[in-house]
């Protein structure tokens, strides 16, 4: 019988979707009381600082080794489109549809890295289809059904509902821009005047705290043109949305970023441990039931299931 500790990347990987479907849960509490926007701010600005001190207590340094001006000027570009454009988008969704129909809609991001990648020029394989077909179909499927979920937001009109699903879109296009643009970023290359095989790789964490203070800018940016500087204020005035946004941001960005970088560093497996972290959406299933009593029927699970599985195909094709 295989030991524990030789999975313990793929554990590290349930225990990222975990992570991020509960974080999911405490973040649309806080945004439904809040607001995306307000939150985003009051999340962003708090995860920063954790984020400085676990890389200054893991690495011992805050800013990566490998990560000359075109790496960094990557990952700075990749900050503002993950953690800006997509995050807007994510959090707005939160607060409009739910945690639950977010979710869903953001596993269509494997297909549109796929997208990113056919535009960078990478080869199309026809092995990818089927994971694309049943991500599409999964998502109108849980869009077909999506009525049961009005507890969530049982006032919101038809438009409200719209931007939601928009938003929960934008935020997939940013997550696939992002990890596409930090890949090409942290990948390893040949050091400047090195010798061959003197091999640079920029670490994750020191990557992720480049994004995260991109990420600060410009939704501080994105504050200050909404005329709202102190837009994340309005958290710290409400208990509930306060403990949802802590809770949030240690599940989330903190804890679940470092669960994921151990789970890529010791997966035997890199695909695999993608598939496993992009189950979320089905942890955060049953955690909606509990917490606010969305109602879903058989059409919305095959949907979630169809959407979970293409996005696991295209992780692992």
């Amino acid at each position: 019988m295989p030991h524990l500790g030789e999975h313990v990347g793929e554990l590290c990987a349930l225990l990222t979707a975990v992570s991020w479907a509960v974080s999911g849960i405490a973040f649309g509490v806080a945004a439904r009381a809040v607001g995306g926007f307000a939150l985003n701010h009051f999340r962003i600005w708090l995860a920063l600082p954790l984020l400085a001190l676990l890389a200054l207590a893991v690495e011992g340094r805050l800013w990566p080794p490998g990560a000359d001006a075109e790496r960094a000027g990557l990952l700075f570009v990749s900050g503002l489109v993950g953690l800006v454009l997509g995050d807007l988008g994510y959090f707005h969704a939160l607060a409009t549809v739910g945690p639950r129909l977010a979710s869903v809609l953001m596993a269509t991001w494997p297909v549109m890295a796929l997208g990113f990648g056919l535009l960078l020029g990478e080869p199309f394989r026809l092995a990818v289809l089927p994971g694309v077909f049943a991500t599409v179909l999964g998502v109108v499927l849980v869009l077909a059904g999506g009525r049961r979920g009005a507890s969530w937001n049982p006032t919101g009109s038809p438009r409200d509902r719209l931007s939601g699903v928009l938003g929960a879109l934008l935020a997939a296009v940013g997550q696939a821009g992002g990890i596409v643009l930090a890949r090409l970023a942290m990948r390893g290359g040949i050091a400047a005047g090195g010798s061959e095989g003197a091999v640079v790789v920029v670490d994750p964490l020191g990557a992720t705290l480049l994004r995260m203070t991109a990420g600060v800018i410009g939704l501080q940016l994105a504050a200050m043109l909404r005329r709202r500087p102190f837009a994340g204020l309005a958290v710290a005035r409400q208990p509930a949305a306060l403990r949802g946004a802590v809770l949030g941001t240690l599940l989330g960005p903190v804890s679940g970023v470092w669960l994921s970088m151990v789970a890529t560093q010791q997966s035997r497996d890199i695909g695999v441990a993608a598939a496993l972290m992009a189950t979320a959406p089905l942890f955060l299933v049953p955690l909606a039931r509990f917490f606010y009593g969305t109602g879903f029927g058989l059409v919305g699970w095959c949907g979630t299931l169809l959407t979970v599985a293409g996005a696991v195909w295209l992780l692992t094709a």
